[in-house]
């Protein structure tokens, strides 16, 4: 198995790969790197998505402080009181991008991880083969000792090897699409949630030099 596993398609001749360019019937090694190099393009995908993720959170909550800071400062100056549908609107605005904020870190925390195993998350409506050691869900449920472990890896084939990783980079091609989608939408949001927070906050100065 490792001896099958380990060929990288970069290591492959240019014999192999023109082969496969005059579309010639990979055999089942070639098979199982070329998707072991698309395993491995997925899981770095889904880890820059989780880093941009992360800074959707950290700006969110950026933004979420500055509305506080900026609707307590309107609230808590008492030198010249506010007329009050003023202050119904400061609120409503500062109201709005932190709701903006809220849902756009609710999105971005879909991307750091989901509310379910992947394997029955992103299979759909059809039923998955099994896929040990490729698979980590499947591999820790359905294989509770060493023993049964080393069984399957001593004993796996070619074949069922080539099975497992197309089942595992099916998985992770639907659920990097699935947090990119997130991912997006809590970009938009946050941008929304920025150009509300802007309008409060220009307001707010406004306010503060009419009341000099």
């Amino acid at each position: 198995m490792t001896g099958v596993v380990d060929d990288a398609p970069d290591d492959l001749d240019e014999r192999r790969i023109e082969g496969a360019l005059q579309n010639r019937s990979l055999t089942v090694a070639e098979k199982i790197s070329l998707l072991r190099w698309h395993i491995d393009r997925y899981d770095r995908l889904r880890v820059s998505t989780a880093s941009r993720a992360s800074v959707v959170l950290s700006a969110g909550a950026i933004l979420f402080a500055g509305n506080a800071v900026v609707l307590s400062q309107l609230l808590g100056s008492s030198a010249t009181p506010l007329r009050p549908w003023v202050m119904v609107i400061f609120t409503l605005g500062a109201l709005v991008s932190a709701s903006l904020v809220v849902l756009a870190l609710i999105r971005a925390s879909g991307v750091l991880v989901t509310s379910r195993d992947s394997a029955a998350m992103f299979s759909g409506t059809e039923s998955l083969p099994p896929s040990p050691i490729f698979n980590g869900t499947f591999t820790v449920r359905r294989l509770s000792t060493f023993a049964d472990f080393h069984e399957v890896v001593k004993s796996q084939r070619e074949q069922e090897i080539l099975q497992a990783a197309e089942v595992e980079l099916w998985i992770g091609i639907r659920q990097h699409r699935h947090r990119y989608v997130r991912l997006r939408r809590a970009v938009r949001l946050l941008r929304c949630a920025a150009v509300a927070f802007l309008v409060v906050l220009a307001g707010s100065m406004i306010v503060n030099l009419l009341r000099v």
